[in-house]
C-alpha cells in the first residue's frame, strides 16, 4: 500500500465527518479498519505472526462488529520487537519521526510514523480544539517540558503555522521557578493556557498564594495525564475561566476531548476506533473498563486493539452539541495504580476519591493517595487553609465502607507534592505489588 494517497484521501474525509451522520462516520470506520487490518497482515511481520498464530486472517474483519476477532495487545508485546518486526515492509526506520516513551517501567519504547501520518494527526487535533473555542490568531501558552528539537521533529506542520502568523505560542518550562513562570505568562497574556494539569495547578497555587489575578486565558486546555475534580476546581479559581480536558498518548495523538456541552469527551471516531471493554465486553453508558484502542491512520507502526492501561468510563452518544462522534468519561488512571487490599479485592483509586471527595472539602488543595503497605493508605494533602480536626476525621470515616476493617486509612498535611522527573503529576500510586499491571499512559 502506498501511505501518502491513502493519508491524503483520509485528511479530505476528516474535514467533514464534524457535520456528518453517526451512520457516515461508522462506515469509515469500518473501512479504515479493514484496510488497515489487511496492511498490517501483508506489511508487518508482527501482526503477520499474531494473526497466523490466532487462525485469523483479514477476511473475517468486516468492520468494527468483528473487532473481538482481533487478539488484544500490549505495550509489553510489542517492546522488545526489533523495529523491522513492528514497521511496514520497504520503510527505513532512519527517515521516519519518532517518539519515546518509558513510562514507569523506565524501559524504551519507540513509536514511528510517516510525516504524512504526522500531519493528519495534526489536523485532528487542530479541529478538537477549535470545536473547544480555540480561535486563529489566539495567543497559546504551553507549561511543560522544553525538549530539544531534532531534526525529524514531527511538528514541522505546527511551527509553519506559526511563522505564517496563523497561531501565536510560546512554550515555557514548567520545571523553572514558579516566579519565573508567571512572569512571562504576564508578559505574552495568553487567550488558551495549556499543559498537564499537575504541573498547572503549582502555578495555580502560587497565583492563589500570592493574590495574582492578571493572568486571565479565555480557556486552559490540560491533558497528559489525570485531571482530578480537585485539579479542575483549582484551577479554575486561579484562571477564573472553564478547563477543558484532552486525552492522547504516543501511540495515539488524539483520543478525546472534552466537549462544551455536559462535559463528556468525545472520542476522536475516524481517527481511533476506542473501545472500553469490562471484562474482556463492551461496557455499557455509565460503566467503567479499560480502554482498548485502534489508531485507524497508524500504517508505518500499526496499532491495533492495543490496551492503554487505562481506566475510562463509556458515555452517551446524544449529547447535546449534535457532532457525531462518541464519547468517554471520567479517564481514571492507570490499571498499574490498582490497589490490592488484604480481602483480596482489587480497586482502582478512583473508587476511593468518589467516596471521599464531596462537599465540606474545599480545603483540599491537592492531594495524592499513596498505598504504602497492603493494609495501609495514606492520602497526602496540600491544603488551601488548615483544616479542623473533623474535616480530617470526617476524610478518614468516608472510606472505611469501602477499605473494610482491615486497612488503615490516614490523611497526612503536607507542604508540598512534589512532581514526577517526567514532569507528570501522580495522583496515585501504589508502592505494593498489584497483580493487575499493565502498560502506563502516555502523553498528550
Amino acid at each position: 500500500m502506498t501511505l501518502g494517497p491513502q493519508i491524503v484521501r483520509s485528511a479530505l474525509a476528516v474535514r467533514r465527518h464534524a457535520a456528518g451522520s453517526r451512520a457516515e462516520l461508522k462506515e469509515f470506520q469500518d473501512a479504515q479498519l479493514r484496510r488497515l487490518v489487511c496492511h498490517a497482515y501483508e506489511s508487518v511481520p508482527f501482526y503477520k505472526k499474531l494473526f497466523d498464530k490466532h487462525r485469523l486472517h483479514p477476511r473475517h474483519i468486516r468492520g468494527t462488529v468483528d473487532l473481538e476477532l482481533i487478539p488484544i495487545i500490549s505495550k509489553q508485546d510489542m517492546r522488545d520487537k526489533p523495529a523491522h518486526n513492528l514497521l511496514a515492509k520497504g520503510l527505513d526506520p532512519a527517515r521516519l519521526l519518532t517518539a519515546r516513551t518509558s513510562g514507569s517501567s523506565g524501559e524504551p519504547f519507540v513509536i514511528r510514523r510517516t510525516w504524512s501520518e504526522q500531519s493528519l494527526q495534526y489536523l485532528m487535533r487542530l479541529r478538537a480544539f477549535n470545536a473547544m473555542g480555540v480561535r486563529l490568531g489566539d495567543r497559546i501558552a504551553g507549561v511543560g517540558l522544553v525538549r530539544r528539537r531534532d531534526t525529524m521533529d514531527g511538528k514541522v506542520f505546527g511551527r509553519t503555522l506559526e511563522l505564517a502568523g496563523v497561531t501565536h505560542k510560546i512554550k515555557i518550562d514548567g520545571l523553572q521557578e514558579l516566579s519565573e513562570i508567571v512572569a512571562k505568562l504576564q508578559g505574552f497574556r495568553p487567550d488558551i493556557l495549556s499543559g498537564m494539569p499537575g504541573m498547572l495547578c503549582r502555578v495555580a497555587d502560587y497565583l492563589l498564594a500570592n493574590g495574582i489575578q492578571r493572568i486571565t486565558p479565555r480557556m486552559v486546555i490540560v491533558g497528559g495525564e489525570v485531571l482530578t475534580p480537585v485539579m479542575r476546581r483549582t484551577l479554575e479559581q486561579a484562571f477564573g475561566t472553564v478547563v477543558r480536558q484532552t486525552y492522547a498518548s504516543h501511540e495515539f495523538p488524539l483520543l478525546a476531548w472534552e466537549c462544551g456541552s455536559g462535559g463528556e469527551l468525545h472520542t476522536c471516531d475516524d481517527g481511533v476506533i476506542l473501545e472500553v471493554l469490562n471484562e474482556g465486553q463492551p461496557a455499557a453508558v455509565g460503566e467503567r473498563g479499560e480502554v482498548v484502542a485502534t489508531n485507524l491512520h497508524s500504517y508505518a507502526m500499526p496499532f491495533i486493539r492495543y490496551n492503554l492501561g487505562d481506566i475510562a468510563t463509556r458515555g452517551r452518544c446524544d449529547v447535546t452539541c449534535r457532532q457525531p462522534f462518541s464519547t468517554i468519561r471520567e479517564i481514571q488512571g492507570r490499571m498499574i495504580d490498582y490497589f490490592p487490599l488484604p480481602d483480596g479485592r482489587t480497586i482502582h483509586p478512583y473508587q476511593i476519591l468518589t467516596s471521599m471527595i464531596g462537599g465540606g472539602d474545599s480545603w483540599i488543595r491537592q492531594y495524592q493517595l499513596v498505598q504504602e503497605q497492603l493494609d495501609r493508605i495514606v492520602i497526602r494533602v496540600l491544603p488551601t487553609y488548615a483544616p479542623e480536626a473533623e474535616h480530617i476525621a470526617r476524610i478518614e470515616r468516608s472510606v472505611l465502607p469501602l477499605l473494610g476493617p482491615r486497612v488503615q486509612f490516614r490523611v497526612q498535611i503536607v507542604p508540598d507534592l512534589p512532581l514526577e522527573h517526567t514532569g507528570k503529576f501522580r495522583p496515585s500510586r501504589s508502592l505494593v505489588c498489584s497483580s493487575r499491571g499493565a502498560a502506563p499512559v502516555a502523553h498528550v
